[in-house]
């Protein structure tokens, strides 16, 4: 029994060794092709090619990283900007009034929280439109939409996000020294878990009758590639 015991603590040990590695291979990559598209056009499909290699991992497929990651950023270059970068660029653009109005002190406090609030929707709207995207084939008008309407329709979720979130930001503020090689990577793969959590629980109610947030079940083309 304990040999039992000992070797389910060691496979644990290991898958946790791995994680750690493939977010931290995630993450490094997320930074190279968000570079190679110069930051504005790179960072949605890097975004989306890694979702998409999240949750292939997370069903259990075997993911060549190395291979697969610039293929899928390669394919959905076009598409992942013009369903991502808007609201992206939407959320930068509130960071940045939110810091501003900070810096203006009591004069600006109305405005830092109410642009606060903006940027946290924004932000987790970003979060889940990425796995959403990965998860479901929709045209590509109804993906902002959609995701709008999931979170104002299951806010549990929409908090646990809010809660994992702050967890890295708590963990990145304290070890400053991972924020270039990790915090990028395990949000990424944090948030996929949870939202393709979150969709395969929505798809058991559909199956079982109970009223909730309907989305098609269709499984996106691109988990071909």
């Amino acid at each position: 029994m304990r040999d039992s015991g000992g070797g389910s603590w060691a496979l644990r040990a290991q898958s946790a060794c791995d994680g750690v590695l493939f977010a931290a291979l995630i993450n490094l990559l997320w930074l190279i092709f968000a570079a190679a598209g110069l930051v504005v056009l790179g960072t949605a499909p890097a975004t989306i090619a890694a979702v998409v290699l999240i949750r292939r991992r997370l069903r259990g497929d075997v993911v060549r990283v190395w291979r697969e990651f610039p293929a899928v950023w390669a394919a959905e270059f076009g598409r992942a900007n013009l369903v991502l970068a808007p609201p992206m660029a939407v959320c930068a653009l509130l960071a940045a009034s939110t810091v501003a109005f900070a810096r203006m002190g009591g004069a600006g406090a109305a405005g830092t929280v109410i642009s606060a609030l903006c940027f946290s929707f924004a932000f987790l709207l970003c979060s889940t439109l990425a796995p959403l995207y990965a998860h479901y084939e929709l045209p590509l008008g109804r993906y902002l939409i959609t995701t709008s309407r999931w979170l104002l329709g299951n806010l549990v979720h929409a908090l646990l996000l809010a809660v994992a979130a702050a967890a890295i930001v708590i963990a990145t503020f304290f070890v400053p020294g991972i924020l270039p090689f990790f915090s990028v990577g395990a949000w990424l793969m944090l948030s996929t878990a949870l939202c393709i959590g979150f969709f395969d629980a929505n798809e058991r109610r559909l199956s079982a009758a109970v009223p909730t947030i309907s989305i098609p079940t269709h499984v996106h083309a691109k988990e071909q590639i």
